[in-house]
């Protein structure tokens, strides 16, 4: 028979949400930038700013992925992350994570009723 003791396994030092977020906005902010340098400076003769439009342009469209991976903890909350159906790990502790952005929470609390 298959052993079907589970073992908790909580993270620890993942506590980069606010490191992270600051990143974005930066690297959006400079995304921005990226595209009016290369609206202003595109020219027949100059060719040079499409490579800067082409890549501000991808993260606009791409970079809030890692956005999905923030989360906000409060005290005595916990979360149980899995990755494609495989536990992971479980967050506990109030705080600003940063996880994996493919991995889904579960609130296993978040059912139950006091009273």
């Amino acid at each position: 028979m298959k052993d079907t003791n589970i073992h908790e396994k909580e993270l620890k030092g993942r506590k980069i949400g606010g490191l992270v977020l600051f990143l974005y906005i930066v690297l959006t902010c400079a995304s921005i930038a990226g595209i009016i340098y290369s609206g202003i400076n595109a020219t027949n003769d100059n060719p040079d700013p499409l490579w800067m439009f082409i890549v501000s342009i991808v993260f606009i469209c791409i970079g809030w992925i890692p956005l999905l991976g923030l989360k906000v903890l409060k005290p005595n909350e916990a979360l149980v992350l899995t990755l494609f159906g495989k536990y992971i790990g479980t967050l506990k502790g109030d705080g600003f994570f940063y996880v994996n952005p493919f991995c889904a929470a579960f609130n296993p609390a978040a059912g139950t009723h006091l009273g």
